[in-house]
């Protein structure tokens, strides 16, 4: 790839990165936008998750970002110049097609409230897996303020490391007397105690994590894509307010994780408790807060060992979630979404009312 096309396509990815974050920056809240501005910063100077970065010059960064969101807003993605030829931005494997022969892979695709999102990042390895092409990657090169560390786009899968890291270490920074004692397990497991400062040690105990969290990550993209409904995009761009789209990507979230193909059922055949406790204990929360009889099952596993009772919860949690599932799938009318809307409020009220 000559510097003439690679100066070009940074410039044209970065280029759709900042006009999806001048659209959508205020679907985060000012915590979430906070931190994911920390983490973009120290992406782009290739800083340690744990580096400090100094008050006067984020916020000199930031205003300049922001300085061209009116202009930013209403323009329209660019299309990506690759081997002479147009790609658009959403075409993956036309512009993988091309740039993994440079060791570099892109990502394209629709986060959470379908904020688009965009990568550009160097390919730590390449696998086949139950028809599924799966890149880990490594340094980012660009990248925009939403980052996922895994994302299943078709039948291809992207591992990302360097976001994994970065989340791997927000997680950790939580950790105190009072937080949930599995998370503290989740890392304890993996080397890593509670108050350990950044360095070399944390280099390591983080890589060690990401590599088993990067198995359970991949578990729940292939189950992702075996139990995916083609009509889920659809209800997902229904216009639903936040927290009812947090609901359904819950929801198929689950369904993947507790699937005979998830990471729960992996854990359980491998007999795998660290990865199994990174399952569990790194939930994010909303997903968490749906399941509470899974973290009780694993409070009763720790003490029996009894790797029966985790498949049993797992399984009862697949078919219930697989039935709440039809059930919103069921209430979907195109022609009516705001009562798609009331409907699927009124059943995420009985839902919390059903947990045990």
């Amino acid at each position: 790839m000559t510097q003439t096309i690679m100066k070009r396509l940074l410039a044209d990815i970065k280029h759709n990165c900042d006009i999806s974050d001048a659209a959508y920056w205020g679907y985060f809240s000012i915590c979430g936008l906070l931190m994911r501005y920390r983490d973009l910063y120290r992406s782009e100077r290739r800083l340690d998750p744990w580096a400090p970065i100094p008050r006067d010059k984020i916020a000199a960064w930031i205003a300049t970002k922001e300085a061209r969101w009116p202009e930013l807003e209403s323009e329209a993605f660019r299309q990506l110049a690759l081997d002479g030829g147009l790609v658009g931005p959403f075409d993956v494997d036309a512009a993988n097609s091309f740039l993994n022969r440079a060791g570099l892979a892109y990502g394209a695709g629709y986060g959470t409230f379908l904020k688009p999102t965009f990568f550009l990042a160097e390919i730590r390895s390449v696998a086949e897996l139950e028809g599924h092409r799966v890149f880990t990657t490594d340094r980012e090169i660009v990248r925009d303020l939403f980052t996922a560390p895994a994302m299943v786009q078709g039948r291809t899968i992207f591992l990302r490391r360097e976001p994994l890291r970065a989340l791997l270490w927000d997680l950790y920074t939580e950790i105190h007397p009072g937080c949930a004692p599995l998370m503290t397990e989740a890392f304890r497991l993996n080397g890593l105690e509670p108050g350990q400062p950044g360095g070399p040690r944390m280099a390591d105990g983080l890589e060690r994590m990401a590599d088993a969290f990067s198995g359970v990550l991949l578990r729940h993209e292939i189950a992702e894509s075996r139990e995916a409904l083609p009509v889920w995009k659809d209800l997902l761009a229904a216009g639903l307010d936040r927290r009812a789209e947090l609901f359904l990507r819950a929801v198929q979230d689950l369904v993947a994780d507790t699937s005979a193909q998830g990471p729960l059922k992996q854990c359980v055949e491998d007999r795998d408790r660290r990865g199994l406790v990174l399952a569990v204990g790194l939930m994010d929360r909303f997903r968490s807060s749906l399941v509470p009889e899974l973290r009780n099952a694993y409070d009763r596993f720790r003490e029996t060992g009894d790797w029966t009772s985790i498949d049993e919860v797992r399984m009862s949690l697949f078919a219930r979630f697989r039935s709440i599932r039809r059930e919103i799938v069921a209430l979907y009318d195109p022609a009516d979404l705001p009562s798609f809307g009331t409907r699927i409020s009124a059943l995420m009220q009985a839902t919390a009312e059903q947990r045990p």
